[in-house]
């Protein structure tokens, strides 16, 4: 059964020129929930409907911990801020620009290797020394791949663009989509930050842009020989060790890890 409570952290509110609270943002942890849709519900039956005068008017995901727990918004606002949207290209649909260039990975074991002279078996180890125990070296070599980006641009009001927004986008560079995103599975999507310029004083809305690293998931990476399965921005790396086989040293892959390096989280926040 899910449980949920209120966040400690700082909560994002706003008030107007005559004192009057204008929005409020309040976090709340979920635990022991299934999904996203499970953590939303739960924030929604536990949110008082109203604070500070304001109506409750969204509940948005901030981000994932682990499997079962999440960190969910509460947003209020006057209805008037709300609706006042409703006419301007803050609620246009988001454009989006796709880059596929030339990039490079590390590779230490090949996909298939010939020895073309000598005695001694690499085992797939590219640039081994030859020698083992402490003194085993393995250089690899770097290889060209694909580096795929995508960027996508929208027009907001710029009173939308808070300190408390900044915050939450400023959490979300780094992080791999936790969940379905644009087309991309999870795992697959990087937050690489956002972007706008605009005059501080006279501007109302401004164009923002949301930058994405982009690296699909892999069901049968190979590795010294192995078959691995990992995410997008996984990283897969290989113990080896040396052995003789008829007094001929011999490289041969031990184990096998696949390591999580990058956090997960829902991109939800972003409002693409």
């Amino acid at each position: 059964m899910a449980r949920v409570g209120q966040s400690y952290k700082e909560h994002t509110k706003a008030i107007d020129k005559n004192g009057r609270y204008t929005s409020a943002e309040i976090p709340y942890i979920v635990f022991d929930v299934a999904d996203e849709d499970a953590a939303l519900s739960a924030v929604l039956a536990e949110a008082p409907k109203t604070c500070h005068g304001l109506p409750l008017d969204s509940i948005e995901i901030d981000s994932r911990d682990n499997d079962a727990t999440y960190k969910v918004n509460a947003i209020y606002k006057t209805e008037s801020s709300s609706s006042s949207g409703d006419d301007d290209d803050d609620n246009a649909e988001s454009t989006v620009s796709f880059d596929c260039g030339g990039g490079s990975k590390h590779m230490t074991h090949s996909l298939k290797q010939t020895k073309a002279f000598g005695t001694k078996d690499a085992g797939g180890a590219i640039g081994w020394n030859g020698k083992s125990g402490s003194e085993m070296e393995i250089t690899g070599v770097d290889i060209p791949t694909a580096q795929l980006r995508e960027t996508y641009t929208r027009v907001m009001r710029l009173s939308r663009i808070t300190t408390g927004f900044k915050r939450n986008v400023a959490g979300l560079v780094g992080k791999v989509n936790s969940g379905s995103f644009k087309g991309w599975s999870a795992g697959e999507v990087m937050f690489l930050g956002m972007s706008y310029s605009s005059p501080a004083k006279s501007s109302t809305k401004v164009t923002v842009t949301f930058n994405f690293s982009v690296q699909p998931n892999e069901s049968d990476a190979k590795v010294g020989g192995k078959s691995v399965s990992k995410k997008g921005f996984e990283y897969v790396w290989a113990l080896s060790k040396t052995s003789a086989e008829s007094g001929v040293p011999k490289a041969e892959v031990e184990a096998i890890y696949v390591e999580q390096v990058c956090e997960y989280a829902s991109f939800s926040a972003l409002g693409l």
